[in-house]
């Protein structure tokens, strides 16, 4: 048997990072894809040509001229003020992938209720691109293409650098700051709150994958998961609120930033971004650009996927720091969304709309924005931190923090404390790779376990470089005790012996192979029925009887036969795989293996609710019987899975009245007279007839010469 690890890169992720190349190159393919009319169309606007030019020829003119901020400059001016303001909410988010619903609403919020016209502007100005089908056809009209794509689905993406021109662009947002607040010294959080907590989530992933359901949502035992995490759901340092579900937040936050990646309908850990490679404000403004990509949560409802329509949290959070710039109070720019948000009202949960959506305010600035240094605090009031108008408007970018290099304290029973005023995003995700976090504080706590340290090693560290990150940023060497336990748990994960190919000798029976075991026939036991000699190589035939091949590399078969009771399954042994027992157990109870050998199944409420819980819902089902049995999940086992779930049964009372012919029967159901009198048809001759109709049904019968015995 072979197997595979695959890296995936999760695409939805904030792209502020990626280099000015990697843009012009995704600009240019988009252009690439554009009907040759249509490329020449949107060449005119940006590039305008003084002669027509070869389609590839105006692709690099394109790029060239993308890229030309002078240029750029001009034609953002010729744009309408719908479009220029569409282009500066694009670059104070810092988010150059926006789906189109939202810059909508945006827009709508400012009174500007053109419709698609702003947007289909700027990608004919070629000042926006839209985000296409890698297979779909050339695309020809941008009104088309958003037709099909809808309102929710239709992605446009600008380059970083043209959304930046357009950042000073006048909103014309009503100034809401409080005249009469007095500044004076203001609260300020450190920043490292959202990052730590990312890492706490991409380690829950490492260590267990988050599947997703058909509808993209997180199943009940993954969601009651992260809800529960002591980590995850524990109030941060410097709490100002209480937001629901932090720990589903950071799950989602850590997907669109990049930290975890999808493949095969689950989340998986990735590797750390660069942006944690570098300094504090830079990933920081990482994470800011990818706060619209999360949707499906809510400061105050918590998770809350959404099948149709738009989540308003995105661009409700974006206006309501714009209206930070200076102190604001919560409850002001709460009443200015009440009024002008066109959907946010509409969507805040019951409890939130008695005060006019105040309290959401407020668990967006204080529970999302405050942790993570964009926003100040004094008294009731917030205002945007020095760190935040960098973010937003561009000024200039605040000192960094003061480093302490010295800052953890590794103690003899294999805990760690890191201080918290010395951690930075690559020291963190550094810890987070080889130690797992138990607590987030003034002092994180972390714990060194033996699986831990395998996934370190597994990632690519090395024993080395464990001990050497705990040394350079401790504040005494790594005790002897830690360090023996971190190098016997190395050199355990390295007792490994890797055959280049073996034989698998299965039996019939667990007490098979312990006699093979003791007769020194099979060294190595792999499962209660499975094991290899210790070389790998083919053992001695004289003392096994050999009853079948099978090759483990092959497609699953079909082994398994579902009896007349519908709950017993009875495995085809010389047809089974090694993985049958692994994925039968998932959502079967195993009987006893009988005398000759042949293993049942048995199919209970309990064990197939367990699998639905676990992340197997009937559609999986059906689709795993039709390959192992060929028929789906047997009637009786929907009826274990699915009874709870149906309407009362009905016991009647009924009598059954058999017919003479099939013609009688027809005619009985057809004819007013007696149609109304039966309860329903059992058959070609028989009907049902509920005892206080029977003496009704024989007299109508009676007038047609049909006598009811």
């Amino acid at each position: 048997m072979k197997s595979a690890a695959l890296l995936t890169e999760h695409y939805n992720t904030s792209m502020s990072a990626i280099p000015e190349t990697d843009w012009s190159l995704r600009y240019r393919d988009a252009l690439g894809r554009y009907a040759e009319p249509l490329l020449r169309a949107v060449a005119d606007k940006l590039v305008r040509p003084r002669a027509k030019q070869p389609a590839d020829e105006l692709l690099d003119k394109a790029v060239a001229t993308i890229i030309n901020a002078p240029v750029i400059d001009r034609r953002i001016k010729d744009q309408p003020p719908a479009a220029r303001k569409l282009l500066a909410f694009m670059g104070l988010s810092r988010q150059p992938r926006w789906k189109v619903g939202h810059l909508l609403t945006l827009l709508a919020a400012l009174d500007h209720n053109d419709g698609f016209g702003p947007v289909q502007t700027l990608l004919e100005a070629g000042l926006l691109f839209p985000e296409l089908d890698a297979q779909g056809p050339p695309i020809d009209d941008f009104a088309a293409w958003f037709g099909a794509a809808g309102t929710h689905n239709a992605v446009v993406v600008a380059l970083p650098g043209v959304a930046a021109r357009a950042r000073s662009e006048d909103l014309e947002l009503p100034n809401l700051a409080s005249p009469d607040h007095e500044a004076g010294a203001a609260r300020q959080a450190d920043g490292l709150e959202w990052p730590l907590r990312l890492a706490v989530a991409w380690q829950q992933v490492h260590a267990d994958a988050v599947r997703l359901t058909q509808g993209n949502t997180l199943f009940k035992r993954d969601l009651l998961r992260l809800q529960s995490d002591a980590v995850l759901a524990a109030p941060p340092v410097d709490q100002l609120v209480t937001i629901a579900d932090a720990g589903v937040f950071s799950l989602l936050w850590a997907r669109a930033v990049g930290l975890l990646g999808e493949r095969d309908g689950a989340l998986e850990a990735g590797t750390f971004p660069p942006a944690w490679d570098g300094p504090l404000f830079a990933l920081l403004a990482d994470l800011f650009a990818a706060l619209p990509l999360v949707e499906a949560w809510d400061p105050l409802a918590g998770y809350s996927p959404t099948e149709a329509g738009l989540s308003p949290t995105p661009t409700a959070g974006l206006l309501a720091l714009l209206f930070a710039r200076d102190f604001v109070y919560p409850d002001t720019v709460a009443e200015w969304l009440w009024s002008h948000h066109p959907s946010w009202a509409g969507a805040l949960p019951p409890e939130s709309a008695k005060d006019r959506g105040a309290s959401w305010v407020r668990g967006f600035l204080l529970g999302v924005a405050y942790p993570l240094g964009v926003v100040e605090v004094s008294g009731d009031f917030v205002r945007l931190s020095a760190f935040g108008r960098f973010v937003l408007f561009g000024e200039k970018e605040p000192p960094a923090p003061p480093a302490f290099p010295q800052t953890l304290l590794v103690q003899p029973n294999a805990e760690v404390l890191a201080y918290r005023q010395g951690l930075t995003p690559a020291l963190i995700a550094a810890l987070s790779r080889f130690a797992g976090w138990k607590g987030i504080g003034p002092a994180c706590t972390l714990e060194l376990t033996p699986e831990q340290t395998y996934r370190g090693l597994e990632s690519g560290l090395t024993l080395p470089m464990i001990v050497q990150t705990l040394n350079r940023h401790g504040t005494r060497p790594v005790p002897a005790g830690v360090a023996d336990l971190l190098q016997r748990w190395a050199s355990k994960r390295e007792r490994i012996t890797i055959f280049s190919s073996a034989v698998l000798v299965e039996f019939q029976t667990p007490a098979e192979l312990d006699a093979a075991v003791a007769r020194g026939i099979i060294a190595l036991r792999l499962t209660d029925r499975i094991g290899m000699t210790a070389d790998g190589g083919e053992p001695s035939l004289s003392n096994l009887r050999l009853i079948g091949n099978r090759d483990y590399e092959s497609k699953p078969q079909r082994c398994l036969t579902t009896a007349d009771d519908g709950v017993t399954l009875t495995v085809d042994t010389p047809q089974a795989d090694l993985l049958l027992e692994a994925e039968i157990g998932q959502f079967a109870e195993p009987l006893p293996i009988e005398p000759n050998g042949t293993r049942r199944f048995r199919l209970t409420p309990t064990s197939l609710r367990r699998a639905v819980e676990n992340g197997r819902p009937l559609a999986d089902l059906d689709a795993w019987f039709v390959e192992r049995s060929g028929a789906p999940l047997s009637a009786a086992g929907r009826l274990l899975l699915l009874g709870s779930q149906l309407p009362a049964p009905q016991a009647l009372r009924l009598l059954v009245v058999k017919l003479p012919t099939a013609e009688v029967a027809d005619g009985v159901m057809q004819w007013p007279g007696t149609r109304s009198l039966v309860a329903e048809r059992l058959g070609p001759l028989a009907v049902s007839v509920d005892e206080e109709q029977l003496a009704a049904f024989r007299d109508a019968l009676k007038e047609l010469g049909v006598n009811v015995v």
